[in-house]
């Protein structure tokens, strides 16, 4: 008798704690929405590349895109080691001297 009791009684346990095992705990709430957060200033301020007039043919049209698009420009990479010879840091530096057109 008492066995059978144990066993129902743990069985009703079981049941009523088995949802609250599983539930995920509360979250923490996050901080608050900012609405039109300030963007952080820039670390560094970005080169300016050479006027495209100094050069010809796809040399004069990549001096250009440098001119209009820096931002893009300083976020890819050149990898023709020039960050390690000329300590450049992003394909922005590359026309900020001649070094993009050759």
């Amino acid at each position: 008798m008492w066995k059978t009791l144990t066993c129902v009684m743990l069985l009703l346990l079981m049941i009523g704690l088995g949802p609250m095992l599983r539930a995920e705990p509360p979250q923490k709430p996050g901080p608050p929405a900012v609405a039109n957060p300030t963007p952080a200033p820039a670390a560094t301020a970005l080169p300016t590349p050479l006027p495209a007039e100094l050069f010809e043919g796809r040399a004069r049209e990549a001096y250009a895109a440098a001119r209009e698009i820096p931002d893009v420009f300083a976020g890819l990479a050149c990898y023709c080691g020039c960050n390690k010879s000329l300590g450049h840091r992003h394909l922005l530096d590359c026309f900020a001297d001649d070094h993009g057109a050759g």
